[in-house]
Order: structure tokens, then sequence, then C-alpha cells
């Protein structure tokens, strides 16, 4: 921190104060008036002070003596700016305490008083060096710069080997040295000593004396409190009290109406440094963090798995229609009208191919088609055969190829070449590789998909079409099911013949059960389904279908995600609980926080900071186990996937970017908002009464 050095003009000639140095700061003289200070417990009233009247000059050495519950305490507390008083004023360095701000004393306290404890007041979990920094840290100094001094300080009282032993590994004068040196931190101008050595045997408070009496010889203000009168003497001016009012007090300097200088700048603590603090405090107590973060790392997990499959779904399915061409088509179907009214019926025909291929924003256009027949070649003809028209191989994706357990896609579109299932070519008596380069003859029957009992005749003329087989498609592919069996012979050959077999036999079926338009970009898509339903057909879009599922998902994943969030907030609401008790545990700890001059808002900031470490680490551990699902999800996924002979990638969990940062976020804002009031408690403490809390 820094500190504006001046040299305090002398009060009288016999006792000039030396310059403020690396020690200590400047002088602070303080008077009391008519001061009285009455503690409330409920409808008791207990009054302490008596309508003191105090003066105490800058630089001067005070020793305050007197039986136990005179007020003694009472009056350091309300020099110290710990408590106010009901009546009267207290001028501190020009400055009236009685007038401040809590704000105000919390600064007072941290720039001008360096304060001893009979009970030395370190807090357990930190080392010598943390408990000697903690005033600066409260300050806002560097943590270079508050190590430095910190160890300069404990070498100072001669604890140079001793700066990482918490304080249960040093004795009572070692403890009560890092007060001392935790008392200079800052520089302060006023040193409080609150029976210093009552703790102590005669050799270890012998040396808290001469440090205390040391101070006293830089230039600094003492008032020490004590019962004994050896340890008494050894101050300038001793002031006895009893029943609140003072009994003796033999007079000293006037202490100079000029108000001490104020430091150059008011320094705090910064919310980094209050984020570190509440991490410190999470890193020390493990068996509590740990139980508390499994709450939220369950709730986060659960949440992140539902949110990462919904979102690996989604773009699964999109993928998948990306590489199979389908996210630029339209599939154009039979109105519903037309299935129960013939007279409302539009064709799928060559006539109506030809009309959506004119429409805007049409690429291309193809039908599909099936005619069921009988098919020969292998070890026993098979009937109930299917022929489908294979895709123009100007609109087959290449990633297509990936659907091909052996051989090629045909040549062309005119070839008299064909693709067979892996069920086909099993019942043929093949296996995939030896499949390819059979030639085998397909007899048409019935065309479109034949219904038993529709009173369809077969064929009278059933040509016959010779092909050479020149791949076989996965399970994946054309699947056949039911016992039923499917080929694929290329676009023009497959057109080709429904035209013959229609001509020799007078169909009058739709030649296409579908048609599907290409629009030219996905954008277009909508726009040409539009057209569609104009001229009364239905049409049908991958969008429509994505759209469909993805609200699906969606309302699953909101359902799912409601119980996520429930285990969520039964997390949180474990650690408010959680934070309340550590709120008990640490009420001392929080008092001796705020007597170093610690403002509620650094107390609050530390608390929230560490119940939101609590939840960031149970939110990185959540992500971590949704992470472990998703790997081992996508991996059963993908192997159930192949084994039906789909070569996808269906990675159906992806954490992305997104989902981890908001997690996290979520994780962290829900734990911090859960220890909000543990924390607005916590800042709201009394000192006084904290630092008696047993």
């Amino acid at each position: 921190m820094a500190v504006v050095e001046q040299e305090v003009p002398p009060t009288a000639p016999a006792a000039v104060p030396p310059e403020p140095g690396e020690l200590l700061g400047e002088p602070v003289g303080i008077e009391l008036t008519n001061v009285v200070r009455v503690h409330r417990m409920g409808e008791v009233a207990v009054t302490a002070l008596r309508g003191v009247s105090l003066s105490i000059a800058p630089g001067e050495f005070i020793a305050i003596m007197g039986p136990s519950g005179c007020g003694k305490s009472t009056l350091l507390s309300l020099l110290g700016g710990l408590d106010r008083p009901t009546q009267g004023t207290i001028v501190a360095g020009g400055r009236k305490l009685n007038e401040m701000r809590d704000r105000q004393l919390a600064d007072y306290r941290l720039q001008h008083v360096g304060t001893i404890f009979q009970s030395f007041n370190l807090i357990p979990t930190m080392s010598a060096l943390d408990n000697v920094a903690l005033p600066m840290t409260l300050g806002g100094i560097p943590a270079a710069q508050r190590r430095e001094r910190g160890r300069r300080l404990l070498e100072k009282v001669g604890l140079k080997d001793r700066v990482n032993f918490r304080p249960t590994r040093l004795s009572g004068g070692e403890q009560q040295r890092v007060s001392v040196a935790r008392a200079l931190a800052n520089r302060p101008g006023l040193i409080l000593a609150d029976e210093p050595t009552g703790n102590l045997d005669e050799e270890a408070g012998q040396g808290v004396l001469d440090l205390i009496k040391e101070m006293h010889g830089l230039g600094g203000t003492v008032v020490m409190v004590t019962h004994d009168p050896e340890v008494a003497a050894v101050a300038n001016r001793i002031v006895r009290m009893r029943n609140g009012n003072i009994v003796e007090d033999p007079g000293g300097r006037k202490v100079p109406e000029k108000p001490m200088q104020p430091k150059e700048h008011v320094r705090r603590l910064a919310w980094l440094e209050s984020a570190r603090m509440g991490a410190t405090s999470v890193r020390r107590r493990k068996l509590r963090t740990t139980l508390s973060s499994a709450g939220v790392a369950i709730g986060i997990a659960a949440m992140a798995i539902i949110v990462s499959f919904s979102t690996g779904v989604q773009d699964s399915l999109t993928n998948a229609f990306a590489v199979t061409g389908q996210l630029n088509q339209v599939s154009v179907g039979e109105n519903g009208f037309g299935l129960s009214d013939p007279t409302k019926h539009q064709p799928l025909d060559a006539a109506a191919l030809a009309r959506m291929a004119a429409l805007p924003h049409v690429k291309d256009a193809y039908g599909n088609l099936e005619i069921q027949g009988t098919l020969g070649g292998g070890q026993s003809d098979l009937s109930n055969v299917y022929l489908t028209s294979f895709t123009p191989l100007a609109e087959t994706p290449q990633a297509l190829s990936k659907f091909l357990a052996a051989g090629r896609f045909p040549s062309s579109d005119t070839a008299n070449e064909v693709l067979i299932s892996g069920d086909t070519a099993t019942k043929l008596g093949f296996t995939p590789s030896t499949a390819v380069g059979h030639k085998v003859t397909f007899h048409g029957q019935f065309p479109g998909i034949y219904l038993p009992g529709s009173g369809l005749q077969p064929a009278k003329n059933s040509l016959p079409l010779e092909m050479t087989i020149v791949g076989v498609l996965s399970s994946a592919g054309n699947i056949g099911t039911g016992g039923a069996y499917f080929i694929s012979a290329p676009y023009t050959t497959a057109t080709g013949y429904w035209e013959q077999m229609a001509k020799a036999n007078q169909w009058t079926a739709d030649e296409f059960s579908n048609i599907t338009l290409v629009a030219e970009t996905p954008g277009s898509v909508d726009a040409v389904a539009k057209e569609v339903k104009n001229l009364g057909y239905q049409a049908t879009t991958s969008s429509d279908f994505l759209k469909g599922f993805s609200q699906f998902i969606t309302i699953l994943g909101i359902g799912l995600s409601g119980l996520a969030a429930i285990a969520l907030i039964v997390a949180c609401l474990g650690i408010a609980n959680t934070m309340y008790t550590a709120v008990l545990e640490r009420t001392r700890e929080i008092g001796i926080m705020k007597a170093l001059g610690a403002r509620s808002a650094d107390v609050r900031g530390m608390f929230m900071s560490e119940a939101g470490m609590i939840g960031l680490i149970g939110g990185a551990v959540g992500l971590g186990l949704a992470a472990l699902v998703g790997v081992v999800g996508n991996i059963v996924v993908n192997n159930l996937a192949a084994g039906q002979g789909i070569p996808l990638d269906l990675s159906v969990f992806r954490i992305t970017w997104w989902l981890a940062v908001g997690a996290l976020a979520l994780a962290t804002l829900f734990s911090a908002l859960s220890g909000f009031f543990p924390a607005l408690r916590a800042s709201r403490l009394d000192p006084v009464a904290a630092l008696r809390y047993e």
C-alpha cells in the first residue's frame, strides 16, 4: 500500500517522534469526549462506558488498567473503529469515528490501526506468512510485494524460519509474534494491544513487550490494555478504569488539532484476489468441497448429456441428409385427396415430371419407380423382387459409395447394369464379392408396389431385362423386408423398361411412386416446395422432417432437463446449507478479517467466490462425466450402426464449446447465488461479537 510519508511536527521539545519509517506510518492522536457505550441484549441494557473522556497524543504510549468488566476492552474496540459509541465523540487523526460509515471505518482500521490480541486471533488454516500478509491482501497489495514484506516482518520478530508454519505448529509466544508482525503489515500509526502478554509465559511475554516498546520508540501511538502492573509500567502513562469510568489519569500531551494526512489511495481487495481466497478456502476443506460439488456434478452431467444428445442427434441427421444429398431435395407425392377421391388424382408421370422440372429454382428432377417381378440367374429364382430406379448419376453423391459392400455404381444411366442388396445376393447363392460380374434377368409382373388381394393381375407380356451385377449394397442400403428383395437399375434403363412394360401390358398406373426435385440451393428448397403445393401435390423436404424431429427432441430434452434441474437445485440447496455451516464455523475468522479492515463487501465476495468455486469444480467434474458418457455412447452407437451396415459417423453425443462454457457458467452462477444469503449473513456479523465467538 502506498503511503505518503511526512515528518510529524513536535508538540513538545521533550518528545519529538521519529519519522515514520518502514514499520509504521504517521502516528495517530485520539480525543474521546463524554463517550457512552450501552450494550443491548433484548430488553436488557448494560452500560460499558459512562461518559469517558480521554486524550491520547500522537506517539504516546499509554496503558489502561482495571478489573475485568470495567470497560477496558470496549474502549479499545471504540479506539480501533470496531464499535460505535452510543453517545459522545471519538476523534482519531482529526476525523470523527462516530460519524463515519462502515466502509470508512473499515478503511480506518486497514490503513491506520494495528491490533495485537490476547488470544492471538490467527487464522488456523493459514501459514504464518499468509496471516501476516492478510491485511495487505485486503488492501489490494500485489502478491509479490506482500509476500516480500511479510517475510521481512516475520524476520523482524524473530520468525524467519517459521514463515510456512501454521499457528497450530507454533508456541504461544511465536503466535503472538506473528500477531505483532501482522499488526505492522500496512504501516499503521496506532497500535492497540489487548492483554498482549496475558496468555504467555514470562520470557515470551517480555519478548512481545520489547517489540511493542520498539514500535513506540519508532514513533507509533500505542494503547495497551493489561491487568499486570509490571507490564503497564513500560508505558509512559497509566490510565485506570472502574465501572465504566476513568478513575485515574495523570494526563498527557495535548492532541494537535491538525488532522493526520490521508494515505495516497485506499486500495481494496480485487475481485480476482477475492476469488483466489475463495479457492484457497475450498482447497483447505477438501471433504466438504467434494461432498458439496458432487451434487452439482450430477446435475450438470445430466443436463450436459441431455443437451449433447439433442445436439448430436440433430447434427448426425443433418450430416446424413447432407451426405446423401437430400438437403436440396423436395419429395413430391400424391395429394391425400387423390387417394380417397380418384377425381382429384394428380398424376405422377413423365408429363408431371417435365412440368415440375420447369418450375423456378429447380436444377434437376427425376422420378422414382418400382416394378414387382421375379429375378433369375442365381442358384434359384427369386419372386417378390422389386426393381427400383437408381438416382441419376449426376445427382448421386460420391459419399454414397460408403454403402457399397462390394463393386461399384453403374457406369451410366443407360447401362444394363444392376445393384442388388446383400440379402438378394445371399438368396441368389452369392457372397457380395462373388456376386459382382454375374448376369441376372428380371421379369416384371406388377406396376408399383403389389398388395396381395388388390385384384391386380400379373402382366401377360412379362418382358425380360438382362443386367450385369456391378455392385452389392450393404444391408443399410435398399433393405429387403417381409420376404421382399430389392434391386436397382440405372435411371434411364429402369424408366425405359417401364415404358416397354406399360406399352406391352396397357398399364394405366402412374409411372412414378414419387418425384424428386433438386433445388438450386438449400435456401430455395422452401420456395420449390411452395410451387409444388400450388400445383396440388404434396411436397416434403428434409427440413420438414428435421424440424419435426427437432421439436420432438426439444420437448423430450426439456422434460429430462427438468429432472436434471431439480437435481441441480437440490445440490445448490446443499451448497447453501454448507455455506451457512461455514459461516458458523468461521465466525471468529470473519471477525478477525473485519478487525483487520475487511469491508462487508470483501467478506461477502469471499464467501460467494467460495460457493461459486464449489460450483465450478462440480461443473467441471460433471462436464467430464458427460464427456466420458458421450465418448462411450458414440462408440456403442457407431459399432451398432456398423453392425447394421451403416457406414456413417453417428456421433449422437456432441459436447460443443458453447455447451461446455454454458455448463460451467451455469454451475458457477447457481452455486454463487446459493451462497449469497450465507455470504450476506457473514458480511453483516458484528466484528466484536464475532471475535468473541467460540
